[in-house]
């Protein structure tokens, strides 16, 4: 399936049985509520279940995203399939052969090869499971592809995969702020201890730039996340103190080949000029990444709660997939560049999914049931 095409409209579900004329939507609000409708009507109907890939290093924040996707696409359309559990080696076993987990030959990538082909079928597999609290494979359990399956792990932008592949995300930090980010992590909540995690992750170094880092030339959007900038851009002492999870990303997108519907920030140029403004910067800088034109969209330093709610509301529109009540994300006052960011990569998957579902749809309808 061809994944370099994303960004095509929907057509309203009624223009489809009665007319054989298909009218395409513009991003006027008008359209886009009618879209919305299309799109989770469609997402419901059977089909082949859309992959999105998601790869990166270990302790990348590759979950982050995932969780993101889920968050924002609806828990019940969406699964995971985690390629940690098709590693061949568990944690003590990895210690006595010095293998490491980014190596392709220390994981049964054949077999999540065959179990992908098997999902894209709408077969049950039998999914292999690591616990990484334990460090051990637990009992495989069983799983059918929901509508949308997200794919994440070392590997999940292999070449063998990309064909199965619908979209691809690779999620690259900077070293130290990778490191930092996966030694809090296991030893919170993977049971690592210190002295053998420092020493993995020297050794792991190696393993990706030799197995991992080539995959972001095959991604529709490459995530890079480095420590802000802010501090730089002022020839003067910085008047405000950044919260510690303070990031500067930059997200490299293919551009769309069809316009997508508007997504509008609000931007109160007032309060630019007042006393108080919040630290922020957001660019874009058309450019070419690895021979393909992209655009690369900076974003450093926090945005308000009302810029945030904005950008979901609209999503939410689009979807018809409405947000969790309650979700702690939408309790802050201030929300970082990080978290605005997982609500900017979801906009251009969406468009993506809804040319699928559009494209099937057109497909699978034949007269007289087609006007």
């Amino acid at each position: 399936m061809e994944r370099t095409q994303f960004g095509a409209s929907l057509e309203d579900d009624k223009v489809m049985q009665s007319s054989d004329k298909l009218m395409r939507f513009s991003g006027s609000p008008a359209n886009s509520l009618a879209r919305n409708k299309v799109l989770r009507k469609l997402i419901g109907q059977s089909g082949p279940p859309i992959l999105i890939g998601v790869a990166g290093d270990s302790g990348s924040g590759k979950t982050t995203y995932t969780n993101g996707l889920r968050r924002m696409l609806g828990h019940d359309i969406v699964g995971t399939i985690a390629c940690d559990g098709y590693h061949k080696e568990n944690r003590s076993q990895r210690r006595r052969s010095g293998q490491i987990p980014l190596d392709p030959e220390a994981n049964h990538l054949d077999l999540l090869y065959q179990h992908l082909l098997a999902l894209k079928r709408g077969e049950q597999v039998q999914v292999p499971i690591y616990n990484h609290r334990t460090g051990t494979f637990e009992t495989p359990r069983p799983l059918t592809a929901p509508p949308i399956l997200v794919v994440e792990g070392l590997h999940a932008l292999y070449p063998q995969f990309l064909p199965l592949l619908d979209f691809a995300i690779f999620v690259e930090p900077d070293r130290d702020i990778k490191q930092r980010w996966k030694i809090a992590r296991d030893l919170r909540y993977r049971g690592h201890i210190v002295e053998y995690l420092t020493a993995e992750i020297r050794q792991r170094e190696a393993g990706y730039k030799r197995w991992i880092e080539f995959q972001k030339t095959d991604a529709n959007a490459v995530i890079k996340i480095h420590q802000s900038h802010l501090q730089h851009l002022s020839d003067y002492q910085l008047e405000v103190e950044l919260p510690q999870d303070t990031y500067h990303m930059e997200v490299i997108f293919q551009p769309v080949s069809m316009p997508l519907p508007d997504l509008r920030v609000p931007i109160n140029l007032a309060r630019m000029l007042g006393e108080e403004p919040n630290p922020f910067m957001l660019s874009v800088v058309p450019c070419r990444y690895w021979g393909r034109r992209a655009n690369v969209i900076h974003l450093d330093g926090i945005m308000t709660r009302r810029n945030v709610l904005a950008l979901e509301r609209q999503i939410v529109e689009f979807t018809g997939i409405p947000l969790r009540a309650g979700d702690p994300d939408q309790q802050h006052e201030r929300m970082s560049a990080l978290q605005f960011t997982q609500l900017l990569v979801t906009w251009p998957i969406l468009e993506h999914i809804a040319h699928i579902l559009q494209k099937r749809n057109e497909h699978s309808c034949t007269p007289p049931a087609c006007g």
